[in-house]
């Protein structure tokens, strides 16, 4: 079977707002690292039908829900495996009622190239993520709109220095965040769903900030090494040993999306379901 590339170099039409060619190799070379041949899948953004066709081509036996806003009088009588329909990304009571009609056991393969706005691609993630199979990747294409200023929730990139010093350490590092660019990174947090449910984030003691706090004095460390008691008690207080706890890490709550892992390429960021 010819890879997606290859297939993809027979229908490009060249056309610059179709896909480039290296997304599809970013996509063959995804789903080969996670061992995934899709069955069902979902493209959100369809245009003129191309990666459509390519997608059917590369993966006959796959179903294949292709949703767009403004239907066009595309061809696809050629390929039986694909279900063209008008969908609004936002509206996630026809979304649900398309995936449950078509894809009941869930989807393998997800790809966003809709409207490339990060409030309205968020909708769709949150809205399709749960339908999303373990191990399924969800894709996010032109991501890099969010450093356009003249898009409509764009803006240019600003290179943000942090401060010299490391006297005062600040909470928080500036970022650009604007449209899909802060969509696409708020995704990492799905990366660190033990982090976030561990109960050691919201109990620390008072003691335990100070420890922290003075840790930052070298002066400080040097003595604590100097009395590897000392030093074993501080880091007791700081991991929370001593409190009458069940479990220092609580169970990941349902109502946060659980992701394997998050990559990004130059135009697409490609995430995989835990």
């Amino acid at each position: 079977m010819p890879s997606l590339v290859e297939i993809a170099r027979s229908f490009h039409s060249g056309n610059p707002v179709t896909k480039p060619l290296r997304y599809y190799e970013i996509y063959e070379r995804s789903l080969s690292e996670e061992g995934l041949q899709p069955q069902s899948i979902l493209e959100i953004g369809v245009y003129e039908g191309e990666s459509t066709k390519i997608l059917a081509s590369r993966f006959p036996s796959a179903r294949i829900v292709a949703l767009d806003l403004n239907l066009r009088d595309i061809d696809f009588s050629n390929y039986a495996n694909i279900t063209y329909l008008q969908c609004d990304q936002t509206d996630a009571s026809r979304i649900r009622g398309i995936l449950d009609e078509h894809f009941p056991n869930g989807v393998d393969f997800v790809i966003d190239d809709a409207s490339h706005i990060g409030h309205l691609s968020r909708l769709t993630f949150d809205c399709v993520f749960p339908y999303l199979k373990s191990g399924g990747l969800y894709v996010v294409e032109d991501w890099g709109t969010g450093y356009m200023e003249t898009w409509v929730d764009g803006r240019r990139f600003e290179h943000a220095k942090t401060a010299s010093s490391a006297a005062i350490i600040p909470k928080t590092i500036r970022s650009h965040d604007f449209g899909m660019v802060g969509f696409v990174k708020s995704l990492a947090d799905y990366t660190a769903v033990g982090d976030i449910t561990d109960t050691r984030a919201s109990r620390g003691s008072l003691l335990a900030r100070l420890i922290l706090s003075a840790a930052r004095f070298r002066s400080l460390t040097k003595l604590a090494n100097r009395f590897p008691r000392l030093k074993s008690w501080l880091i007791g207080r700081i991991n929370g040993s001593g409190e009458t706890t069940s479990s220092p890490v609580a169970n990941p709550r349902a109502d946060i999306p659980q992701l394997r892992s998050l990559k990004f390429f130059h135009g697409v960021c490609v995430a995989c379901k835990a």
